[in-house]
């Protein structure tokens, strides 16, 4: 059973909204292009553009609550059969497995930012600087490892709750 924290802290809900307006943006911006696609036979000018960044905004910004919340979608077939400990030590593992990735995908990004810099790449349709989405990546990456350290932290102060 999860017993997550019914309030999380500032730094989630920020996360959290900031996820929530770039999932609504992006909704938004497909609407109006179908929209006026159909209409006025007339695409949005720069949809991809908008909606590849609303995506990236949300799946960087979106993550880190859901870790902080414990609430990723969960099998608990072995759940009984190990006990608090070993539910405690999987939980454990799991969260230093996502530490782990998200260090390395922060790691592997630095390279295709440094690459943005160095040669100005930018966005196909609105000319944005590729770097900017890359620093976004990398602060969404950061909330992500808050997320998975509140959870190890979590894991190791406190027994899971709902075993008798």
């Amino acid at each position: 059973m999860q017993d997550t924290d019914p309030t999380p802290p500032l730094l989630s809900r920020i996360m959290l909204w900031i996820a929530s307006a770039a999932l609504i943006a992006m909704m938004l911006f497909v609407i109006v292009d179908v929209g006026q696609r159909a209409l006025f036979n007339k695409p949005l000018r720069g949809a991809i553009d908008l909606v590849s960044i609303a995506l990236l905004v949300m799946v960087a910004f979106g993550t880190a609550p859901v870790l902080v919340r414990r609430a990723e979608i969960i099998i608990d077939l072995i759940d009984p059969v190990i006990g608090q400990t070993g539910v405690r030590i999987l939980g454990t593992i799991a969260a230093l497995a996502t530490g782990a990735m998200v260090l390395f995908i922060g790691w592997s990004s630095l390279a295709p930012l440094n690459d943005a810099l160095r040669w100005g790449e930018k966005s196909l349709e609105l000319g944005l600087p590729q770097w900017i989405l890359w620093v976004v990546a990398l602060i969404g990456l950061a909330g992500i490892m808050w997320g998975a350290l509140v959870q190890i932290l979590h894991y190791l102060r406190k027994q899971p709750e709902g075993y008798e």
